[in-house]
């Protein structure tokens, strides 16, 4: 296009005192595309003449329409001109438009008072984790189906005490679980997902039934309701079991167990972001097909405990191996071993 062409017969109006012409043409394009404008939707470009500045603006809101401005003497004064001749070429469209409305902002509806009931229910609801549960897309079937696998047993879970098998199908896969640490029968029992897309989604199929199943059984429930049994530690100083061992904290013996279900099969490679110490962030070398996934960024979780093969701390830029797994918290890396 030629600059000139595109400056020739335009008449240099102030389009408002108080405002740049750059800031004037954003608004007129938000009034009459009747949405947010974007970096896209505006685009400058600043060529260099000696010692003058001239600038192109290009419309891509306006099918790619190009405005070109004076010569000045800087480059934001180079765009403001561009915006300006833009300005002036849409002065008809800004007629049509009429004089900007205020619109007065939106109150938010006052919260309704709860009786004492509603709210003695509201906050059972809340203590129990249930709204941050259809908030947190991270809580998923078979996050809550370990957790309470760990209620009911009373300890962490073992390596292959929950065992999930996908085979491919007719329509997608489908998959099964199996319960290792349930007590009796129930440890015996298989239960089989719909069939789904993806085999992520079929193990949370599988997980589901046999959640609700487990929940649906009253025994299981008083058992996984019941306290943990905690075994008093010896203090500081004092002989216990022919031993001196350690008075860990009342913290230590109040941590919760945070459950843990892992995603996939198999170990994925991944590039190591950043270590801090103790723990660090890592990026999966190809994008992985959960609800968490965009979590952090798309970073992944690794604590140094998770560390194997030798491996005491990772670098930045390093290649690793390691199983994925669900927490309530996201993802993160465990069995971690360098490529």
């Amino acid at each position: 296009m030629n600059p000139s062409a595109a400056v020739a017969g335009a008449v240099l109006v102030d389009p408002d005192a108080a405002m740049d012409h750059k800031t004037a043409l954003n608004q007129f394009c938000q009034r009459y595309c009747k949405r947010p404008v974007t970096k896209q939707d505006i685009v400058y470009v600043v060529n260099r003449f000696g010692n003058q500045y001239q600038s192109i603006v290009k419309l891509n809101c306006f099918s790619g329409q190009e405005y070109a401005g004076h010569l000045s003497m800087s480059s934001k004064e180079a765009e403001k001109s561009a915006a300006q001749q833009a300005f002036v070429a849409y002065s008809a469209n800004l007629e049509a438009l009429g004089p900007k409305e205020d619109v007065p902002k939106k109150k938010k509806p006052s919260a309704a008072k709860l009786s004492p009931a509603e709210a003695a229910a509201k906050k059972e609801s809340q203590a129990a984790g249930e709204e941050e549960e259809e908030d947190n897309p991270a809580i998923t079937a078979k996050t809550k189906l370990n957790s309470l696998c760990m209620k009911i047993a009373k300890r962490y879970l073992q390596k292959g005490e929950t065992v999930y098998e996908s085979l491919k199908v007719t329509g997608g896969y489908q998959a099964t679980v199996k319960l290792g640490a349930l007590p009796g029968e129930w440890a015996q029992r298989c239960w089989a997902g719909e069939v789904c897309s993806t085999k992520q989604k079929a193990e949370q199929s599988a997980a589901e039934i046999a959640l609700s199943q487990v929940l649906g059984d009253s025994t299981l429930c008083e058992e996984a309701a019941k306290p943990k049994e905690r075994v008093p530690k010896a203090g500081k100083g004092r002989e216990g079991m022919g031993k001196w061992v350690w008075q860990g904290s009342e913290e230590d013996e109040e941590e919760e167990e945070i459950p843990r279900a892992r995603v996939g099969e198999g170990k994925i490679a991944c590039t190591v972001v950043e270590w801090k110490g103790a723990y660090g962030w890592v990026r999966a070398a190809e994008a992985l097909d959960h609800p968490a996934a965009s979590f952090r960024g798309g970073k992944i979780y690794v604590h140094k405990s998770d560390l194997e093969g030798g491996l005491a701390e990772l670098e930045a830029g390093a290649q690793v191996e390691m199983f994925v797994y669900e927490d309530p918290s996201g993802l993160g890396g465990e069995e971690v071993t360098a490529v």
